[in-house]
């Protein structure tokens, strides 16, 4: 067989596991992720000799002297020590949320409800939250990887999706916290597969994936806007249907505002939160810091806390900050409301996220690497292009989970 006909062979075939059929495609980069995880779990494992030393998050003379915290100590003889290569961090938060409620803390609003919730779903069948909270975030960290190759094809030919797909889900933010107790995979899973049925035509089933993207994260709320403006489009009665199924995910947001009413007397109680006042936004940054501190407030705007700074966060900000403009002007030559999902949700990070999160946050607005699959043609030279860029991203992948787990701050 030519090896045009090979390639068309894995593009359109399929491989069939007990009278089911998984497209080649979409099977290959998922068990490349999947597999590059696990073994970049063994690695991390191994570099730190977790099984005799734990890590930091576990060590009752390290860890942070932090209340959200205490439920790494809680679980030190409890979990198995393989889990603690995935949790540390706002992992303490989730956990404790799990474990404790939301009203151990006024803090603990500021994370939404469903990574908790799916994580104590996974506890009902593996107990120890430390376990369960890690395999979901691996699990769904996994599972949008195939979603959102789907969602490529949509506006690049499957090949380029494909060599995306792997990028994407390679990028050293993408890759670390997809893999560790956090809500990117569950949140990128929900968002992708909401935005895949919609583009489908099937409304229904994506609004009730686009409410659970909102209780994942409240930015799932801007998900909203493309689909309310492509609804608009669409003639007579079935205009109105869609636009109904398209404002239905909001009803999430507003039982997730009674919530936050109930138990702390305050609808807005996720918006005033205290904990990360002192962590410079860019809005706070250029209103408040340089106003007040001048070119001084540069030695401070990353470094806000009794936590070391990652290496490569300074570049990341400055990338995350200037680059998206640029895609964002691309992204709209291929669909105008999904650009203006995009323009706005990163105007969102910019003003409310803290500077030295915004990499992880850009790294996950997925219309932003729609414009980066032009030159993954997947012919020789861009294969070999792609095999070297991932296992550079591999590599720093590695040094920033090393670095997560030591009580480095990371993003």
């Amino acid at each position: 067989m030519e090896v045009a006909g090979i390639i068309d062979d894995f593009l359109e075939g399929q491989f069939t596991f007990w009278r089911i059929g998984i497209p080649k495609r979409l099977l290959v980069p998922f068990l490349v992720v999947f597999v590059a995880k696990i073994a970049g779990a063994a690695i991390v494992y191994s570099l730190l000799n977790i099984q005799v030393s734990g890590t930091f998050w576990f060590d009752v003379n390290r860890v942070f002297n932090w209340g959200q915290n205490t439920v790494f100590l809680e679980n030190v003889h409890l979990a198995p020590r393989w889990s603690y290569a995935f949790v540390g961090w706002d992992s303490a938060w989730y956990l404790s949320i799990m474990t404790r409620g939301y009203g151990f803390s006024s803090n603990s609003y500021a994370f939404s409800p469903g990574f908790p919730i799916f994580g104590s779903a996974f506890s009902l069948v593996f107990g120890n939250p430390v376990v369960s909270s890690a395999l979901c975030g691996l699990v769904f960290g996994v599972l949008c990887v195939p979603f959102f190759q789907l969602v490529a094809e949509s506006y690049v030919d499957k090949r380029r999706a494909l060599g995306l797909a792997l990028m994407f889900a390679f990028s050293p933010y993408v890759f670390l916290f997809t893999t560790v107790a956090y809500s990117e995979g569950l949140f990128l899973f929900f968002t992708l597969s909401a935005w895949y049925l919609f583009k489908k035509g099937k409304s229904a089933s994506a609004s009730g994936l686009t409410a659970i993207s909102i209780l994942t994260r409240f930015v799932g709320a801007l998900l909203v806007l493309p689909m309310c403006l492509i609804s608009a489009q669409k003639k007579g009665g079935l205009r109105t249907r869609w636009i109904a199924f398209s404002l239905l995910p909001i009803t999430a947001m507003f039982f997730w505002l009674a919530y936050c009413q109930v138990t702390a007397n305050d609808f807005l109680a996720f918006g005033h939160t205290t904990e990360w006042n002192s962590l410079y936004t860019f809005r706070t940054l250029l209103l408040e810091g340089l106003p007040q501190k001048g070119f001084n407030v540069f030695q401070a705007a990353l470094q806000n806390t009794s936590a070391p700074l990652n290496w490569l966060s300074p570049l990341a900000v400055v990338a995350a900050i200037v680059v998206p403009p640029f895609l964002i002007f691309f992204v709209a030559k291929k669909e105008k409301s999904l650009a203006v999902y995009t323009l706005i949700t990163y105007v969102w990070i910019l003003m409310f996220g803290a500077l030295t999160s915004v990499p992880r946050y850009v790294s996950v607005l997925f219309p932003l690497w729609m414009p980066l699959a032009a030159p993954l043609s997947m012919s020789k030279k861009s294969i070999v292009f792609l095999g070297v860029a991932l296992a550079v991203s591999f590599l720093i992948s590695l040094s920033l989970w090393v670095d997560f787990l030591n009580g480095v701050f990371v993003a």
